[in-house]
């Protein structure tokens, strides 16, 4: 049961992770276009962040089942301090998350505005904190 919650948090890894690389990418090759045309862009490009927040869902629902597979106090007791920092981590994550979908939500209804301009700016923060999170558990859990 254990190493299928493994595959599944990689899942959801790849998921989470190759989503923020994917925004990152595809808000580069937007900034080159004219205000209306990036509008146009991102709500097509939309449904690509589902596929992050499947990520961090699924991230969470695995680690979750590990942690009590493990044990929680074992899982506490041998994962020190790095894995309280992931943990940190995946909570400022997970507001970033839903701070980045209020914005798209604020997005559509308002046809652009501010909030646009603020949401490449959070995906690379999400980007970072991913990473950080990935560096963590390799720390924690080495």
């Amino acid at each position: 049961m254990y190493d299928l919650l493994l595959m599944l948090h990689f899942i959801g890894l790849a998921l989470g992770v190759g989503t923020s690389f994917a925004m990152l990418a595809l808000g580069k090759s937007a900034a080159t276009l004219d205000p209306p045309e990036r509008l146009v862009f991102f709500k097509r490009i939309g449904g690509l962040s589902k596929n992050g927040s499947f990520g961090l869902l699924l991230l969470i629902a695995t680690g979750l089942g590990m942690l009590f597979a493990r044990g929680v106090g074992t899982t506490f007791a041998t994962a020190g301090v790095a894995f309280h920092v992931k943990l940190t981590l995946v909570v400022v994550l997970a507001g970033c998350l839903g701070y980045s979908q209020v914005l798209q939500k604020r997005v559509r209804k308002e046809g652009g505005g501010p909030a646009l301009a603020i949401l490449p700016k959070l995906g690379a923060a999400m980007l970072l904190l991913g990473l950080a999170i990935v560096a963590a558990a390799v720390v924690a859990f080495h």
